[in-house]
């Protein structure tokens, strides 16, 4: 633990995963105002703190058994401090008012069960500007003494003051994840044999396989009002939201994504459901889609909301909405699918849920690289010779006879 001028002194001393001898320290009792610190012992810095870096390689073990993964965490209190392993899935923007700043992150873990982290203060500058520009690229995320956030029965994970993100860090159980993610997005599958139940069938096992959006099953409206306890379809009547699964008669409900695609891989076609992976397929979350689509009325430009939101919305062209037209461009376009089997589906065909889906890149042939560089340099050489032509071909006056 360093205070006051002792942070000066080392702070740009000290680098990440470097080895150090550390001598004339001094062991303290653990103070409970630090939630963060050593759960029995707390090491402190002095003035006659010695401090030198070694080659010596330091095991780390202990060091990977303190983290946490999100089925683990998923059983502590509210309010409890952990470290926490996990996959980034998704960046959200930065959300800014007068008086703070915060941005979520969707992260994951081996059973595919998603999670939102919030950033809050400067962590949203520092490091969600940095994961922002790397979440494409299946980063390992070390979250050091993170809070467990339940907020209306909803769990998350949030930063707090002495919170710290490692990212792609080298120690056991960050590799062996990284592993793991790294083979589920390598390995593709066949369609045939997902939905002829010739792979393992569970409703935790995951697999990936390509295809071809043929038909987006309903394009109009992408969404359903689900309810925020157990996510299944309410029923809305004046201002109350009933719920049959939950046999509440008046649920706090909200807007989610339910996208359903009919997919082709080889011969074989398949019906694919996408509920939070439609940020991935369309690039916003599900309120944007909405307000994109609908234009707010009087009533809703003025605050005076109700209850039922969209007794203040109106639909609006889709042909003007830019949003509509990136769902419909997607169909015909070949997407990498990342699915789990609806196992509560009694339909025979069987559903699969999309946890991810990427769209296949389509890659340039070399040669027409080649052509447009040579064309290029053949252009430039071109400008400057007609240039030197210009100067040399000037035609000079005819000399008077006379």
């Amino acid at each position: 633990m360093l205070f006051n001028k002792h942070i000066e002194t080392w702070k740009d001393f000290l680098k990440p995963n470097k080895s150090y001898y550390i001598a004339n320290g001094r062991l303290d009792r653990v103070n409970p105002n630090y939630s963060s610190v050593h759960k029995e012992v707390e090491l402190a810095f002095t003035n006659n703190t010695i401090i030198n870096e070694t080659d010596h390689e330091i095991s780390i073990q202990k060091f990977s058994n303190g983290f946490s993964s999100l089925d683990n965490a998923d059983k502590l209190p509210n309010g409890a401090i952990l470290d926490l392993i996990c996959v980034l899935v998704l960046v959200n923007p930065l959300i800014q008012n007068a008086t703070s700043k915060r941005q979520e992150i969707v992260v994951t873990n081996e059973l595919m069960e998603h999670t939102s982290v919030t950033l809050w203060g400067d962590f949203t500058e520092n490091d969600g500007a940095f994961l922002k520009n790397l979440k494409d690229d299946k980063l390992i995320l070390g979250l050091c003494d993170v809070r467990v956030s339940i907020y209306k029965g909803r769990f998350g994970i949030s930063t707090i003051p002495v919170s710290n993100v490692l990212i792609n860090r080298m120690f056991e159980k960050a590799t062996d994840l990284r592993a793991w993610y790294i083979t589920l997005f390598t390995n593709l599958s066949s369609l045939v044999h997902i939905l002829d139940g010739l792979l393992a069938d569970s409703q935790d096992y995951m697999y990936k396989f390509k295809a071809t959006i043929i038909n987006i099953l309903n394009k109009d409206e992408p969404w359903y009002l689900s309810c925020k306890t157990c996510h299944k379809k309410v029923k809305v009547i004046e201002e109350a939201a009933a719920c049959t699964n939950c046999n509440v008669d008046n649920v706090d409900y909200e807007m989610r994504y339910c996208l359903r695609l009919e997919v082709c891989g080889g011969k074989q076609r398949a019906q694919v459901i996408l509920f939070e992976a439609t940020k991935y397929l369309l690039g916003f979350n599900v309120q944007e889609y909405i307000q994109s689509t609908f234009v707010k009325s009087h009533v809703y430009l003025t605050g005076n909301l109700p209850r039922n939101i969209f007794n203040c919305l109106h639909h609006i062209k889709k042909e003007e909405c830019h949003n509509y037209h990136k769902l419909v461009l997607s169909k015909d376009k070949q997407f990498n699918f990342l699915v789990r089997i609806d196992l509560t589906d009694s339909n025979p065909r069987r559903s699969l849920i999309s946890e991810q889906v990427h769209q296949v890149e389509d890659e340039a042939p070399i040669i027409v690289e080649k052509e447009v560089k040579s064309v290029r340099k053949y252009r430039r050489r071109a400008k400057k010779t007609t240039n030197a032509a210009a100067q040399m071909n000037v035609k000079k006056p005819k000399a008077d006879k006379n």
